[in-house]
């Protein structure tokens, strides 16, 4: 649903059931029951005010006085080694339930900016397709710094710089099943806060001598495990990721390594 503010009237845009009942008022037919997010808009299609909604019951109406003013965020985006803008950089923005809510390119200076954005907590996210980046920290004009979070309030106007780490360091090593190598397990850096670091999850399988290579590797600090016959399992639910970061291995990666991470002692395979 979205909808259009016209002084005190609320005019609806889109939606093949819509019809005009009166002066002002329109109603939609065809919608299902559930929960919404309603938008009102104003004449040049800016998004003024966003709200949730129950729909439960036929001829139910919206209130807009239970909606909120629409936020905006500019975002400077600060490469790695001070390296030219990639072509392809894109900035997404997540909300707190893991939904990806919106994403725009970088331009040439480092710049992009989204409008329209209801208030709430987002994580910030980097993809571009030649190189992973991940962002490693959020610095809010006269906030407080935090790692790839955003705090938007009702009707805000955030400006905020976004550092961008690269994955330029490979961790190898060996995995072992009761002293001996073990061929075919799943390898997994995990990152601290995993619902909310998706982004730098790493993984690979172990060769048939058990040895492993795990590269483009974000800095951070990581839980390393071997689970056998981990794929296509739902292993990154947290419930049951939980049971295998107990006996995992703790590894830091700094934003100044560059080489590759040699594990002195091999990793206990777990199993499924």
């Amino acid at each position: 649903l979205f909808a259009k503010r016209v002084f005190d009237s609320v005019e609806f845009v889109q939606s093949e059931g819509m019809q005009q009942v009166s002066s002002g008022v329109y109603e939609i037919l065809g919608v299902p029951a559930g929960k919404y997010s309603v938008q009102f808009q104003d004449t040049s299609n800016h998004l003024q005010q966003s709200g949730e909604m129950n729909f439960s019951r036929d001829g139910q109406e919206l209130d807009p006085t239970q909606s909120e003013p629409s936020a905006q965020v500019k975002l400077s985006v600060k490469m790695p080694r001070e390296e030219p803008v990639p072509k392809e950089l894109n900035i997404v923005l997540q909300d707190s339930s893991l939904k990806l809510i919106t994403f725009k390119p970088v331009d040439a200076t480092g710049q992009v900016e989204f409008e329209n954005l209801a208030a709430g907590k987002y994580s910030v996210l980097a993809f571009a397709q030649a190189k992973r980046y991940s962002v490693v920290r959020t610095v809010p004009a006269g906030g407080q710094i935090s790692e790839h979070n955003l705090n938007l309030t009702p009707g805000s106007s955030l400006t905020a710089s976004v550092f961008l780490a690269d994955g330029r360091v490979s961790v190898e090593g060996f995995v072992k099943r009761s002293g001996k190598p073990s061929a075919g397990v799943m390898v997994a850096l995990v990152p601290q806060d995993p619902q909310s670091h998706l982004d730098m999850f790493r993984r690979d399988q172990s060769d048939s001598d058990g040895s492993f290579v795990v590269r483009g590797v974000i800095p951070g600090t990581y839980t390393l495990i071997a689970v056998e016959d981990a794929w296509g399992f739902p292993w990154q639910q947290p419930a049951v990721l939980n049971r295998y970061l107990e006996h995992g291995q703790t590894l830091t990666v700094g934003e100044l390594m560059t080489n590759s991470v040699h594990l002195p002692d091999a990793v206990e395979v777990q199993p499924r």
